[in-house]
């Protein structure tokens, strides 16, 4: 009947948009199906989240020192070298040239210039928006970080 046909083409159509979803989402033809929406959300909402800010110096101060100095020695690589390194690693990318002429090319002066005027433009930024930040608290941050600096 046509009815039928319309419920096996509706059936035909369904079974392709999930085939064509677990070849897009290779998760999805692993979980039941109720649940692909719910996931999906979930990375959306993850990909818009912030960071993790630092831990505050109370919160180390109570955890146990051998944690705390591996914790503390996670710290960000400030240098433009081991920066562009550390983000090629991640990515699982090698230079085009030589390491030796990306090394030589990321320690021009005026590389590394506009390397630490994006990192102070960066940490304004973050004093700026950040609500638990007081420059009556941290003079020191406020000296090196201020608008005029």
């Amino acid at each position: 009947t046509a009815e039928e046909a319309m419920a096996s083409a509706g059936e035909t159509v369904a079974m392709a948009a999930q085939r064509e979803e677990a070849e897009s989402e290779p998760w999805a033809a692993a979980v039941p199906p109720e649940w692909v929406p719910i996931i999906r959300q979930d990375l959306q909402s993850q990909r818009k989240m912030k960071s993790q800010p630092p831990l505050s110096d109370a919160y180390l101060s109570g955890m146990p020192a051998k944690r705390r100095k591996t914790v503390q020695s996670e710290g960000p690589h400030l240098t433009l070298s081991e920066a562009v390194g550390r983000a090629a690693r991640s990515a699982g990318v090698k230079p085009v040239t030589s390491t030796d002429s990306l090394q030589g090319e990321l320690e021009r002066p005026e590389l590394q210039e506009a390397y630490t005027e994006q990192v102070k433009s960066d940490i304004k930024k973050r004093l700026r928006d950040d609500p638990d930040y007081s420059t009556q608290r941290f003079p020191n941050t406020h000296r090196a970080f201020s608008p005029d600096s």
